[in-house]
């Protein structure tokens, strides 16, 4: 696992940042260390959520992932491994080892503290690139489906946007407003959709992760 920021690095971020919005076939033009860092970071995700949920119940020697946080992790995890698939001709093999590795960790072990970083830094840029787009969003005046529990899920959602404040330096702030203003048009160009699933997406699934207060 690299030794680096949340903020995946350069035009490689933008790619996978947009790859629940456009075609993942653009990563394929990324050079091979890119793509090999993809599944590096593939492989710390699988670590920190599949440890999470064997083991956060009832160990407490490590800090595992928090069920927000878990969510948001196993999002960006899914991302990696959908445009991967597209580049990588054994990326589903290789993941399906990596969970195998995970399986095969023991509950408290100290080398897995990196890995819970990782995975609560990457959550992280997720929870904030939802609850920019959430400052937007106006589920109430559109046509979609929401039934009661997502409509009260957006409501928190709409009420944590307000107080949340994105930290970081001047190009993580940039890419967590531009992957949120992306994942708002989303919202906004599907209004009069019938069939636009909001639960599926990014925004929708933090904010259903959201805890109740």
């Amino acid at each position: 696992m690299s030794d680096r920021s949340s903020l995946l690095s350069g035009a490689f971020a933008v790619l996978l940042g947009t790859a629940l919005l456009a075609p993942a076939t653009a990563l394929a033009q990324e050079s091979q260390p890119e793509l090999e860092q993809m599944m590096v970071d593939a492989d710390a995700l699988v670590v920190s959520t599949d440890v999470t949920t064997r083991c956060a119940l009832y160990d407490t020697s490590v800090s595992y992932l928090t069920p927000l946080e878990q969510v948001a992790a196993q999002i960006r995890l899914g991302e990696i491994a959908a445009a991967a698939a597209d580049v990588i001709a054994d990326a589903p093999d290789r993941i399906a080892r990596m969970r195998a590795g995970a399986a095969a960790r023991e509950c408290g072990d100290p080398d897995l503290v990196p890995y819970m970083d990782f995975g609560r830094q990457i959550a992280r840029d997720v929870i904030d690139i939802a609850l920019f787009a959430w400052r937007s969003i106006d589920v109430p005046g559109c046509n979609y489906f929401a039934d009661d529990d997502f409509m009260r899920a957006a409501e928190r959602a709409a009420a944590a946007a307000e107080q949340a404040e994105i930290e970081g330096g001047t190009s993580r702030i940039t890419y967590i407003e531009q992957r949120g203003a992306a994942w708002a048009e989303v919202f906004a160009s599907n209004c009069s959709n019938l069939g636009f699933e909001p639960v599926e997406t990014l925004p929708g699934r933090i904010a259903l992760a959201l805890p109740i207060q």
